[in-house]
């Protein structure tokens, strides 16, 4: 009898109480929500959000100052703003008449960075009114730069009406 009583009591638990981690679920202090975890968890989801839609944009820098300019200088500096956001810089903006007759346009980038850098980039061509010439050839290319090196981006019009460029650039998926 003594035995069947002591079965009893093994099968009877206290409720909240965990037998075998003898710790009061109900006044445990870590159970409790923490208002820090909750910002922290706030505040990383919404950096992760805004890391997210940063990646997704696309930079845009044209040529187009006047008609046809041949001198490139200030589209450095429009460049220069455009790779920034990328940790690079243009070190220089060419755009010249190949033999066969259209333009050939070079933009030179370089990055300063202590680790490599994966771009995309796609040149688009404008007629002398300013409006998109459709070319196959405007399509989206992977390039990386190394630490402290430099890479020329090339692009040769679709025809002779191309007569100015716009470069997009935007991170690498």
């Amino acid at each position: 009898m003594q035995h069947r009583h002591r079965d009893a009591s093994i099968g009877r638990r206290d409720r909240g109480v965990d037998h075998e981690h003898p710790v009061d679920r109900r006044t445990n202090p870590m159970d409790r929500p923490r208002p820090g975890r909750r910002i922290r968890s706030l505040a990383g989801g919404l950096m992760l959000t805004a890391l997210l839609a940063g990646c997704g944009s696309v930079n845009t820098v044209s040529t187009r100052t006047a008609p046809a300019e041949d001198s490139l200088d200030d589209v450095t500096v429009q460049v220069n703003d455009v790779l920034s956001d990328l940790f690079l810089h243009s070190t220089d903006v060419r755009m010249f008449r190949t033999r066969g007759g259209p333009f050939e346009a070079q933009v030179d980038v370089a990055n300063d960075d202590f680790r490599q850098r994966r771009f995309a980039y796609r040149f688009n061509w404008l007629s002398p009114e300013g409006n998109v010439v459709p070319t196959q050839m405007s399509v989206w290319k992977t390039s990386s730069v190394p630490s402290g090196g430099s890479t020329t981006l090339r692009a040769i019009a679709p025809n002779d009406t191309a007569s100015d460029f716009r470069l997009e650039i935007r991170r690498a998926d």
